[in-house]
């Protein structure tokens, strides 16, 4: 590993246990056994090593939402693969949530290129959802209105939901939080009816 990705790493890390605003330089140094120079000739500001964070982070989104539609056709697979994901990584650890839906409760305080990291983020997974529900209302499985803006209502909703889910499992400590909103948000998709 190199010595950017090394300190976007543990940036990254302390981001998801303080926050942005809580976080300094110093802390990247210390955890790596740096100086602070060091990290400023990799990232002149902590703008800048934010902005690269989450664009890091939206790289790795996209391809692994990319590998996920590459696995399967079916939508509710699709749905139910990734909410087990987050499930998953908030029974792992409860701070392992998405680094967007984080920052995104520091927007006030961001600067502004990394808000419109953020914000591509969100545009990204309900683009995402859009098309796994407009797949799901081809094969009339999609439990609502089939029509383009239900679907895209439906999309952000479901986006807001599973962000809460989240937040609530890590107030909570209790990944079962999320547990309920995934088995509500996978009863948005019914099953294929098996034919005889």
């Amino acid at each position: 590993m190199n010595r950017s990705d090394h300190i976007m790493n543990v940036a990254n890390r302390l981001i998801l246990e303080k926050g942005y605003s809580a976080f300094s330089y110093a802390d990247v140094a210390a955890e790596i056994g740096i100086q602070k120079a060091s990290i400023h000739y990799h990232f002149p500001s902590k703008a800048n090593l934010l902005q690269n964070v989450v664009r890091r982070y939206r790289q790795e989104v996209r391809a692994n939402l990319a590998k996920l539609d590459s696995m399967t056709d079916d939508p509710r697979v699709k749905l139910e693969r990734y909410l087990s994901y987050w499930e998953s990584c908030l029974r792992s650890k409860a701070i392992d949530m998405c680094l967007c839906a984080l920052l995104a409760s520091e927007i006030p305080i961001l600067p502004e290129e990394v808000i419109g990291e953020i914000r591509g983020h969100f545009r990204d997974l309900t683009d995402w959802l859009a098309r796994l529900l407009k797949d799901a209302a081809e094969e009339d499985r999609f439990a609502g209105e089939g029509e383009a803006a239900a679907i895209e209502e439906t999309a952000h909703a479901i986006l807001a939901c599973v962000h809460g889910g989240m937040l609530a499992s890590r107030t909570f400590n209790d990944a079962g939080q999320f547990g309920k909103v995934k088995n509500r948000l996978l009863g948005l998709i019914t099953e294929k009816a098996v034919t005889v």
